[in-house]
């Protein structure tokens, strides 16, 4: 575990313009596995931000890129209204600009790039492995599934999913469109456990599936990402 690590806001290229993300990594002069981390609906806040630093702390090199463009929010009717409003393909080049900005840092490594998403940054990982062949290794939590599902058949890196068992159906579609495809998949289901439930700053948090989650999720990184 990295002892220091260096946090800052960014600038990168996306767009024909420029936009900004929370940059995390370990500061000792090392390089390390590149990582997108993509927000839920509430914007880039303190949990997301959390959860960047938290990767740098375990030897990536992890950048969040603010979809909202400095909006939060705590509260679910104005998040709604922020999702729906936001430009799906602009937020498409701003995921792409981040992770080809990170990649050319001397920070990190590799040629791809590691993807993980949580709710509406769930489904922007799905939506990156199918459009985006430098993604790595895709971590979903409790995304949902492009429209139309079928595209999920253009995935060519491995997806660990992470699913509460109100949404088995979903996930077990995700899985099956991916198996039938001959694509790398690994679906875990968590019983009892809420739409939500890594956020440990909501309602919905589970200590046990966010805890059992984790070290899969670093262990799944580190396997597939040089």
């Amino acid at each position: 575990m990295a002892k220091n690590i260096v946090t800052s806001t960014v600038s990168f290229k996306a767009n024909g313009d420029t936009a900004d993300g929370y940059l995390a990594y370990p500061d000792d002069g090392g390089s390390y596995p590149a990582v997108v981390v993509i927000q839920e609906w509430w914007g880039v806040d303190d949990h997301i931000k959390d959860v960047t630093e938290r990767f740098a702390r375990l030897g990536f090199a992890a950048i969040a890129p603010d979809l909202y463009h400095g909006q939060v929010t705590s509260e679910p009717d104005e998040a709604r209204k922020m999702a729906m409003e936001m430009e799906y393909d602009r937020a498409a080049k701003e995921i792409d600009g981040a992770a080809t900005w990170l990649l050319s840092q001397s920070f990190s490594n590799g040629s791809s790039f590691g993807c993980v998403g949580y709710c509406m940054g769930g489904g922007l990982v799905l939506t990156t492995s199918i459009r985006n062949n430098n993604v790595g290794a895709a971590i979903v939590y409790y995304g949902g599934l492009p429209n139309p599902p079928e595209n999920l058949k253009d995935i060519n890196a491995p997806v660990l999913a992470f699913y509460g068992s109100g949404e088995g159906e979903r996930a077990n579609q995700l899985n099956d469109i991916l198996t039938a495809n001959n694509k790398d998949i690994e679906l875990h289901i968590y019983e009892g456990a809420a739409h939500g439930f890594f956020n440990d700053s909501g309602n919905g948090y589970s200590l046990t599936a966010s805890y059992d989650s984790w070290p899969r999720a670093i262990e799944f990184f580190r396997n597939h990402l040089s």
